[in-house]
């Protein structure tokens, strides 16, 4: 059987998968996935606001936690994550990563590294409510999430430009199909359709 894991994103689908089938598998998630569910492998690298959740994320009880470098220091027992830019495929990730515009890619790397060979991909709608220009600055809550408490007041956070996000998925669809891995997508509904998608409830 293959080594299974799941990444989670934090679409808005996310609110209606039940923390029981998250919970069947290793499962790698980031940001404040926690208001949810709390992964296994927890990652966080958004520079804008990683700084304001460092005490939550010291309170969280993943296996392991990868945080931006900068901020490494101040969650004890983390590894620093130095993200550069560009598109490719790390296949050493606790030495740097690539961005790829999106958290999902850094741990699609992680769950490579980890030497997953089966994974699904839940909660990662791949659309956003724009109120706003993308690549722009934007403080406060969103509609884009899967709780309208995602973003805090203080939050400061840069709206994506999601066909920025496809070249790098495409990036790790191939390099997991070239090892004999493969990367599912469990999704209810959105609008990634790089990887082949399949029924979380039969998977």
């Amino acid at each position: 059987m293959k080594k299974t894991c799941l990444i989670i994103g934090n679409g808005p689908s996310l609110a209606d998968i039940p923390n029981e089938f998250l919970a069947k598998y290793p499962t790698f998630g980031s940001n404040r996935v926690y208001l949810k569910f709390t992964p296994d492998y927890y990652s966080f690298v958004d520079k804008l606001w990683v700084g304001n959740y460092i005490d939550d994320i010291n309170k969280l009880t993943s296996k392991e936690k990868f945080i931006r470098n900068t901020y490494a220091h101040l969650v004890p027992g983390s590894h620093p994550i130095f993200q550069i830019s560009g598109y490719d495929f790390s296949f050493k990730p606790l030495e740097y990563v690539h961005g790829g515009f999106t958290i999902t890619y850094v741990n699609m790397q992680l769950a490579y590294y980890y030497g997953f060979e089966r994974v699904g991909l839940i909660g990662v709608d791949h659309y956003y409510v724009m109120e706003g220009p993308a690549l722009t600055h934007q403080t406060g809550p969103d509609k884009s999430h899967f709780t309208p408490d995602y973003y805090q007041p203080t939050d400061t956070w840069c709206r994506p430009e999601i066909t920025k996000n496809e070249p790098s998925y495409r990036i790790a669809k191939k390099v997991f199909e070239n090892a004999g891995r493969e990367i599912v997508n469990l999704t209810v509904g959105g609008k990634l359709e790089i990887f082949k998608r399949e029924d979380w409830q039969t998977w």
